[in-house]
């Protein structure tokens, strides 16, 4: 499998991972950023792209991440701060990882990362769709407080004096706790990095074939022209459906402790459909019945242009359409099946999660 990845493959990388991150990322307000850090990437060199079973066993991998606090002040990165992080976890290591994954798609700074340093991109990620937590893309690491691990985050400017670098060595948890601080501190989002992890815990543990999964869904609706054949392909190519398409009729997400949390309603002629979010969607109710709940894959796109919208622009009055797709049916990380993460959303949303894991409520055929 081991390519080179090229322009070629970057919209259809765009497309389909800004629908997997459920929420969190739109065309509108995200394709500019991607596609800058998409472009460097490529001017740099080469970003070889590579399958698990071609990296030696006993090699170690590396994940290019970002890290957020929602609602908090205009963050200050840029694209050399995932570099910079990536560097400060090898040298924490003192060995080269032979890997680079993204925390979860689209990945794009993990692009970045595989480029300026020399070290292949992964198919694979800690979660193959969008995860509110660090912990939830911890593939598993959050129940193993025995298991070490190297976190640093990067954001900032030096002549602002902004400039905010942090090294954190620990369990899973108590430096996510740090990576999340330093997100609210650092304006909102800082670049961020953590490893080191065997190929074997990733190929057990991770989203193994995320990268290609989010190219091939975003082919899938590239093939069709704009506007609703988009969202069908989307959904079929998910093994999922439509959910709904109607008016937003409410959107109370707001900020609080550091996440966006609240609930979307949209509703048509016949029926309303109401989802809590959590950063990204979390639940779909429909007509009071549960009819979706993370990890599942609950998505919305533009029905007049086909491109996914983020919940930001969902305003009441807009129309969208809601996408869902059992988790069963795409990459995903084992950290977002551990029930235990899942108290803080149930305790913020007021909604079951817990009980709909690890197998989720089947969709309507």
């Amino acid at each position: 499998m081991r390519r080179n990845l090229t322009r070629v493959d970057v919209k259809p990388a765009m497309i389909g991972g800004l629908l997997l991150s459920a929420g969190g990322s739109g065309v509108e307000r995200s394709l500019e950023r991607h596609d800058l850090a998409a472009d460097v990437a490529l001017g740099l060199g080469p970003v070889a792209f590579v399958s698990l079973d071609e990296l030696p066993q006993d090699g170690i991998i590396l994940a290019s991440t970002s890290v957020g606090a929602p609602g908090h002040a205009q963050p200050e990165l840029v694209l050399r701060d995932h570099v910079d992080a990536a560097q400060a976890v090898i040298a924490r290591m003192g060995a080269k990882p032979c890997g680079i994954i993204c925390g979860h798609v689209p990945g794009f700074n993990a692009w970045l990362v595989a480029a300026a340093l020399g070290i292949p991109l992964v198919d694979a990620a800690a979660n193959g769709r969008g995860h509110p937590t660090v912990k939830m893309g911890g593939m598993g690491l959050a129940s193993r407080p025995e298991v070490s691990i190297v976190q640093a985050a990067k954001c900032g400017y030096a002549e602002s004096g902004t400039r905010l670098a942090i090294v954190a060595e620990g369990n899973l948890i108590r430096t996510s706790q740090v990576m999340r601080h330093a997100a609210i501190v650092g304006g909102g989002l800082v670049a961020s990095a953590r490893g080191p992890y065997s190929v074997g815990f990733v190929a057990k543990n991770g989203a193994v074939g995320a990268i290609s999964y989010q190219m091939d869904l975003g082919r899938a609706m590239l093939a069709k022209e704009p506007g609703y054949a988009r969202v069908a392909a989307a959904a079929k190519f998910m093994g999922g459906e439509t959910l709904i398409t109607g008016t937003v009729t409410e959107n109370s997400v707001g900020y609080r402790d550091g996440f966006d949390v609240g609930r979307l309603v949209v509703s048509d002629e016949t029926s309303q459909l109401t989802i809590g979010v959590f950063n990204e969607f979390m639940t779909a109710d429909q007509d009071d019945k549960r009819v979706a709940t993370f990890p599942d894959m609950i998505g919305s796109l533009d029905p007049t242009s086909g491109d996914p919208i983020a919940i930001a622009q969902l305003h009441p009055g807009s129309v969208v359409s809601i996408v869902a797709a059992h988790h069963t049916g795409f990459p995903l990380g084992k950290g977002a099946l551990d029930p235990a993460l899942f108290v803080e959303v149930e305790e913020a949303l007021g909604l079951d999660i817990r009980s709909y894991l690890p197998a989720a409520t089947a969709l309507k055929p």
